[in-house]
């Protein structure tokens, strides 16, 4: 951390002992690492983190900010001390860093610098600068943010928003669905600035030449209207956007209307898109400079974080994923018998990993008087949930069970049939891969943990890309995520991003009261 202090309402002391004002060493700072002079347009993402919630069980950390790796906000800053956000009033447009009523410590804040390849930073900066302050302006923020919709994933339905929001459409001030969270709201944000220079041409490129020419002046209307200003042509932008980069044309990158959109998101969520003759949009990785967490993202991510196959080991891996049946069944609006579909051929692609490490060490012809399978077995049934001195009466149940060995949608469909699912069935079916391949696994020398998770890796990739797939069936349904760690988690190779784009965390912000001057030594 490279830790920078702030005083919200005065003035602070710098390291070289001089006296500076509110956000001055901050901004001095980003200006030099943006390489843009001290008049040029200053634009960077900032999130909060939560520094105190570093201890707890898996469980526990499922359940807080930790979900998404202790970050709890996402926002913009400005320069000279002002942030975007939404809210739109959140932390009264200020930092925020001071922390909060009954809160001993404050939150401290990382900045991070996006750029895009072969683009001035300055011009960047000032495109941004003009998105996110209409974009901001008359905010709506949904009352359940942890739990709301984003739609805005793909560049079609980006443009069409920020058209729409423009021209003052009702239905983005009145349907929930459409409004926007922090991280939500800076991922739009990205969507247009990356891609809509700001000029007469490009929107005509963008929106078509009728359209795009009214709405450009519609645009410059309501730039004087909120802002104050005519929108001169020294006010422009102009740089290559980030679809042209990607190799995209304008009929690629068409903006939907409404109800288009609505169209193809009806065909969609009723899994008619076979026949549907209608407009499409790009995929949200394309034109974008990320894309949106899906479901199976948020428990990927999770997984990786905090149980993750080397370090936490393949059982609390498998447990984790099942943790969070429940959980994302409900925020997906789907059955529960879908999420296990999706998720137990990965739990036993684990579990193999797992046997090509151990079980060759001390090979047994019989999985069966095996103790690594035995031991792994109880390992499992403890994970999900079983308690070590039921585990001989649990194992009088699987007898039963091995008429379903491969038949998962069989399985499944037992599984719902029951009054509970029992952890034994779950630690069965975990294990079925790793039985039907004893012979060999057990022939084969033993591999390292590191290769055994390279396998992993490449055996479930298809099995997640399959789980993206999952469509929430109604509007309600929380499809698409855009976590508030979301920057953070593609700076460290947690989630992928736009190749022609790139995010650096700078410096971390505090309070000055906080931090103590590191005198020079020279």
């Amino acid at each position: 951390m490279y830790l920078l202090p702030v005083n919200e309402y005065g003035t602070l002391i710098s390291a070289d002992g001089k006296e500076a004002w509110a956000s001055q060493i901050v901004d001095t700072f980003v200006r030099q690492k943006m390489n843009i002079s001290a008049t040029d347009p200053l634009y960077a993402f900032i999130f909060f983190i939560h520094p105190e919630l570093n201890k707890n069980t898996i469980a526990g950390f499922a359940k807080t900010e930790k979900i998404e790796m202790g970050i709890t906000h996402l926002g913009a800053y400005y320069g000279q001390g002002v942030t975007s956000n939404s809210p739109p009033l959140y932390h009264n447009r200020r930092w925020g860093v001071e922390g909060e009523i009954n809160n001993d410590f404050g939150y401290p804040c990382n900045l991070v610098v996006i750029s895009m390849n072969g683009v001035d930073q300055a011009m960047l900066n000032k495109n941004f600068l003009i998105v996110d302050k209409f974009l901001n302006y008359g905010i709506r923020f949904p009352q359940d943010y942890k739990n709301s919709q984003f739609r805005m994933v793909d560049i079609n339905t980006a443009l069409m928003f920020y058209r729409d929001w423009i021209m003052e459409a009702d239905y983005l001030k009145t349907d929930p669905t459409w409004f926007t969270y922090c991280a939500a709201h800076k991922t739009l944000v990205a969507t247009v600035a990356l891609n809509l220079p700001h000029n007469r041409k490009a929107f005509m490129e963008a929106y078509g030449d009728v359209e795009g020419s009214a709405f450009y002046d519609e645009f410059c209307k309501n730039h004087f209207e909120i802002l104050g200003e005519v929108f001169s042509p020294e006010l422009e932008t102009d740089f290559e956007q980030l679809w042209k980069k990607d190799g995209l044309s304008p009929a690629q990158i068409k903006p939907f209307t409404i109800d288009e959109y609505n169209a193809y998101d009806t065909a969609r969520r009723q899994g008619k898109l076979n026949t549907f003759t209608g407009f499409r949009p790009l995929l949200p990785t394309q034109g974008t400079g990320w894309s949106p967490q899906f479901t199976t993202d948020v428990i990927f991510d999770f997984v990786e974080a905090y149980a993750d196959f080397i370090d936490a080991g393949a059982i609390v891996s498998c447990a984790t994923i099942m943790a969070f049946c429940d959980q994302a069944a409900n925020r997906l609006g789907i059955a529960k018998a879908q999420y296990l579909l999706v998720a137990m051929p990965i739990l036993e692609t684990i579990m193999q990993a797992h046997a090509k490490i151990f079980a060759p060490i001390s090979p047994v012809p019989d999985f069966n008087n095996s103790p690594y399978y035995i031991q792994t077995f109880e390992g499992l049934y403890i994970g999900f949930g079983g308690k070590a001195e039921n585990i001989p009466a649990a194992l009088t149940n699987l007898a039963s069970l091995n008429r379903f060995e491969g038949k998962l949608q069989d399985f499944v469909t037992f599984l719902m049939a029951q009054p509970q699912i029992l952890p034994e069935f779950l630690a069965w079916w975990a294990m079925w891969q790793v039985r039907a391949n004893w012979a060999t696994i057990i022939a084969t020398p033993a591999i390292s943990v590191d290769e055994a998770y390279e396998w992993m890796k490449t055996n479930i990739k298809t099995m997640f890309d399959d789980s993206r797939n999952i469509v929430a069936p109604t509007a309600t349904g929380i499809e698409f995520n855009a976590p508030p760690s979301i920057v953070h988690m593609i700076e460290i190779g947690l989630f992928d991003k736009n190749p022609n784009i790139n995010l650096k965390t700078i410096c971390t912000v505090m309070i000055n009261t906080e931090l103590e001057p590191k005198p020079k030594v020279y």
